[in-house]
This record gives C-alpha cells, structure tokens and sequence, in this order.
C-alpha cells in the first residue's frame, strides 16, 4: 500500500489533467520518446574537436528506473544520430535506442509488434515535425511547451517545462500516477535500511 506521501503526490499529478488523459494514462505499458528537444533543449553543441555535447535533465533520468519498475518499456526514437545519446540510454537502461531513423513511424510500429503493443498502449513525446506520425498513433502523445504550435495543438499533454527542462519527467509521473505506481520514498528508504 503507497505511503500518504505517495498518495497525495499521486492525486497532486493527477489534479492537473484531464479525466480523458488520465485515464489514456492508466493504459499506457510503453513510453517512446525523442531527444533534441524532449530531452535536451534542441541545441546541438560541438567542441573544438567535433565531439556533440548535449546536456540532459537528471529529473528525467531518475524516473526512468520507476517506468521500469513498473512493467513500462521505455526507449528512444530519435532522426539524429549522436554518441552522447547512445551513452545515456545505455547509463539509464533503456529498452531501446534507435538513432537516424528516416521513418519513425515506422520504427515504432516495429517496436510495438515486437512487444505486442497496440496504439493506446504507447505513450510517445516529441516536439517536432518528425514526430507528428507517432504523436498520431500513440495513445497518449505529450510535447514540451516550446514545440511548435501545430505540435503543442495537436497532443494530449503539453508539459509544463521546455524541452531538456524535465519534459519526460512530467509525462512518466502523470503515468505512473494514472496506474497508481507512483514511487514511494518511505518503501525506498526502509528497503535500504534492511
């Protein structure tokens, strides 16, 4: 049973959205998501030996291990192709990373075969042109709050932060809310005690 703290963090979450979204939430057994721009702030940094650097919020990162906890696949759908993204999906463990996709929807639609999936079961985030075909065949899409206008108008959630600022964060906590599998600090803490 969730601690009261879990509980109303729970309630808190779910306070924001709609009845419509969260019960599209409670559904959702996979959560897809992009990286420049979801995950990172869109800029594409380089150092003065060409090495990209991209900058990722650790608030997205720590809730990826709670999405796995809970039975969640969880992984990357990205156009670009990048060294550093390769690094932390492997730091965070992810299901899959798919880089340089031409045809995301496509790739996505593999995926889900793969893990027997319909549309309603995934979640997907994105901000992009690029993006628009899975945002349509998800169940529940979400964008950060910078994406563009056609995007922000065309999902289910628009976060409340830009992209890199803790976007995926707040889609997986609406999520795990929906499901009632929001982390429980007080279980965290006594399981280390033990």
């Amino acid at each position: 049973m969730p601690s009261s703290a879990a509980t109303s963090a729970q309630k808190l979450i779910l306070s924001s959205y709609t009845r419509s979204v969260v019960k599209k939430a409670s559904g959702i057994k996979a959560l897809f998501f992009d990286v420049d721009g979801v995950l990172t702030d869109g800029k594409i940094i380089y150092s003065e030996k060409g090495d990209e650097i991209k900058e990722f919020h650790v608030r997205d990162g720590l809730i990826i291990s709670h999405l796995k906890k809970a039975g969640i696949v969880v992984g990357i759908l990205s156009g670009r192709e990048s060294a550093s993204v390769a690094r932390r999906a492997n730091e965070l463990k992810l299901d899959f990373c798919h880089q340089g996709l031409q045809d995301k929807r496509w790739a996505c639609k593999q995926i889900m075969e793969h893990h027997k999936l319909k549309g309603a079961d995934v979640a997907y985030v994105g901000d992009d042109i690029n993006d628009t075909e899975v945002l349509e065949l998800a169940g529940l899409s979400a964008c950060p709050s910078d994406a563009p206008s056609y995007i922000r108008a065309m999902v289910d959630v628009v976060a409340t932060v830009k992209g890199g600022k803790g976007v995926l964060r707040e889609v997986a906590d609406l999520i795990l809310a929906a499901k009632g599998s929001f982390p429980d600090s007080e279980k965290q803490t006594n399981s280390k005690k033990k």
